[in-house]
């Protein structure tokens, strides 16, 4: 009895509010059933001899008839309620805030990786994982209810597109992105915004970013809830390289990874370099050394980490592995309808107001 009762009452969408009927009806409805006038159809010019008749067993227990009444329509204010069993305890995964910083350099031109066997560039390489990351395909789970933002950098520093859960304009933007001087993947003219790598400014901007993220989230903006947990995926090929005019007050890149950490942001730093002979494509393609001492100071100054990717598949792997390390759990009690006690209730309606008439036509009936 006990376990049908935990069932029966287990919360609901709508059970909460149709108990508060419930319990405003059932007075009501008692009230109006004993203060309901009678009107007489027969007149006596006196009623003294009837006093002394002592009341039958069915004249005191007329009460039943409302009482069944009553009961009747609390069983069907039960079963319309959607009466819920409560299920098991789950872990679910929450959003979380992630800045993508993208290297678009000139050096992302050499064709040192493969894509459907045939060599590619690395900014292509990138820009595919990077998609199927946020997407979710093949062996990556998809990014469903994150805020994820990109920065791309080469001698400046950009931001196309901002945190956002629109993950289809994001990747609109990414499949968008090119090297300066490139157009869909052919280069049209040198530039020379393509021959640095201004890592510095590039971090120090998407902290910028998830920094007011978080702010909002904290203010309770709606849409902002998932800045709570930042982490920035720095992505590049080389080391810190900004022009000349510019290194004076260029930020240090582990300088501004720290402030980062004091934001509570997470850094991880990928090194991406394919492990194929790279075709020269620009002047400004030459294949250069990843700065993987940099790169590690980043992610460690973060408590994030370090990763190096030599073709399409360890990139992948790369981003797979991040997604496992940044998921922001939280639980939640499922339920689920529970139409054996919708049914039973609806039943015990039905029987209620079945007795009832059965009782108003019989020994309860009233003449004339």
């Amino acid at each position: 009895m006990m376990n049908y009762l935990s069932e029966l009452f287990a919360p609901g969408p709508l059970f909460g509010w149709m108990c508060a009927v419930a319990a405003a009806l059932i007075p009501l409805a008692w009230w109006r059933a004993r203060s309901r006038k009678k009107t007489p159809t027969i007149r006596f010019s006196t009623v003294a001899q009837l006093r002394s008749i002592r009341r039958s067993w069915a004249t005191k227990t007329r009460f039943v008839l409302p009482l069944l009444r009553i009961l009747a329509i609390a069983a069907l204010i039960v079963a319309l309620a959607r009466p819920q069993s409560v299920g098991a305890y789950r872990d679910i995964n929450e959003g979380i805030a992630i800045q993508m910083v993208l290297d678009v350099s000139g050096s992302m031109s050499a064709e040192d990786f493969v894509i459907d066997g045939r060599p590619a560039r690395r900014l292509d390489a990138v820009k595919q994982v990077f998609e199927e990351f946020v997407l979710g395909k093949n062996a990556l789970q998809g990014r469903d209810g994150d805020l994820i933002g990109m920065t791309t950098f080469a001698m400046y520093t950009d931001t196309p597109c901002p945190l956002t859960l629109d993950h289809g304009s994001l990747i609109d933007l990414l499949r968008a992105t090119e090297i300066p001087g490139w157009v869909e993947g052919r280069q049209v003219r040198e530039e020379e915004e393509a021959g640095y790598t201004s890592l510095g400014d590039a971090v120090v901007a998407a902290t910028d970013i998830l920094r007011r993220a978080g702010e909002q989230a904290v203010a309770g903006v709606p849409g902002a809830e998932a800045a709570k947990s930042r982490v920035m995926i720095v992505l590049t090929d080389g080391a810190d390289n900004p022009p000349e005019w510019a290194k004076r007050t260029s930020p240090n890149p582990v300088t501004a990874a720290e402030v980062a950490a004091t934001l509570g942001i997470r850094v991880y730093t990928i090194g991406a370099v394919g492990s194929g002979r790279a075709r020269r494509r620009s002047l400004f393609s030459r294949t250069p050394q990843v700065d993987e001492k940099t790169l590690t100071a980043i992610a460690d100054a973060t408590g994030g980490k370090y990763f190096r990717a030599t073709d399409a598949e360890s990139l992948a792997t790369v981003y797979e592995e991040i997604g496992a390390l940044e998921q922001r759990r939280t639980g939640e009690r499922t339920f689920r309808d529970n139409l054996y006690a919708a049914k039973l209730s609806m039943l015990a309606a039905l029987a209620a107001l079945m007795v009832e008439v059965f009782l108003i036509n019989t020994r309860y009936r009233k003449l004339p």
